[in-house]
């Protein structure tokens, strides 16, 4: 199907990186009205799309790797955080979609996690060791990414009630995550309409379009941020269900037309979580309400409803 291009390029606020904080108090109210009108939000980073296009580079080349090889740190093999944060390497057409009718996406991704980066549990670094470029690179993304969804998340607190706590976004659990699309074949979906479970997500520019959005209207649109400065703040399930349904879930997917052999699709998206072990809590009728579960319960809940175990499990 037609979807018309949502241009952003030097029409949505610019945010440089060596003024991330005051930059992004000076163009909040702007930030605000995107989410309120579209559902997600967006700033231009100068310089970002370099580092992230030569991080998703140095993984596509890891992905190549056979001494090293990636799937030495399959997540299967690699201690998970109690605290939250899976990581490790998720190998070819691992992972099923709910919507998939069985049918795994072709790809390949890597969650590198704040955990993974400080080497907690001991061990969880290997990966990163193993494939330094990538890592150092990862690193000095990831850096930056969660400083920029840390300020996303102070201007849609700031669209909250008086007395709404601190998203409490924990660089331990928080994911970035790295995907490698190839072997697409004649496939026009390579990632099924979804929201996220974590409290916001950070869609930073990939190397193709595809990626879509339904606006608050119900429209589909696909905004133009392969090969920009431009990155992307999803509202997830945490969020929504903290916000009292206040903020909606960001709903979008990733299409492309039959590519020829040989394709292939980078991108990568930063999942910031608070710490696992935290209460939940809900702004109801502007009151504060603390829940008797953890965000981690709503994750094992939400895994539940999809017919899977928790990454913890």
């Amino acid at each position: 199907m037609d979807v018309p291009p949502m241009e952003l390029s030097g029409r949505v606020p610019s945010i440089r990186l060596n003024e991330l904080e005051a930059d992004m108090n000076s163009v909040a109210e702007d930030i605000g009205a995107q989410l309120t009108g579209w559902g997600f939000m967006a700033a231009e980073v100068p310089g970002i799309g370099e580092r992230v296009a030569g991080m998703m580079n140095e993984f596509a080349s890891a992905c190549a790797s056979t001494e090293p090889s990636l799937s030495d740190y399959r997540y299967e093999s690699v201690p998970q955080l109690s605290a939250g944060g899976t990581h490790g390497f998720f190998p070819y057409h691992s992972e099923i979609p709910r919507l998939a009718n069985g049918v795994a996406d072709p790809k390949e991704f890597i969650h590198v996690s704040g955990a993974m980066i400080s080497d907690q549990p001991p061990g969880a670094a290997d990966v990163l060791r193993a494939f330094p470029r990538f890592g150092a690179a990862a690193t000095e993304v990831f850096d930056v990414a969660f400083r920029l969804i840390s300020l996303f998340g102070e201007v849609v607190r700031g669209m909250m009630p008086p007395g709404t706590p601190e998203l409490d976004l924990s660089r331990d659990a928080t994911n970035l995550r790295v995907i490698n699309y190839r072997d697409v074949g004649d496939r026009q979906v390579l990632a099924h309409e979804h929201s996220g479970i974590q409290m916001l997500g950070l869609q930073l520019p990939p190397s193709d379009q595809g990626l879509q959005y339904v606006l608050h209207d119900g429209t589909w649109v696909e905004p133009v941020i392969a090969g920009t400065d431009v990155v992307l703040c999803n509202i997830g399930r945490m969020l929504w269900s903290a916000s009292d349904e206040r903020f909606r879930p960001s709903t979008h997917r990733v299409h492309t037309k039959p590519m020829p052999p040989g394709y292939r699709r980078l991108s990568s998206v930063l999942f910031a979580y608070p710490p696992h072990k935290a209460r939940q809590w809900k702004m109801v009728d502007g009151e504060l309400t603390m829940l008797d579960a953890t965000w981690g319960d709503f994750i094992e809940n939400r895994f539940k409803g999809l017919g899977k175990e928790s990454p913890q499990t």
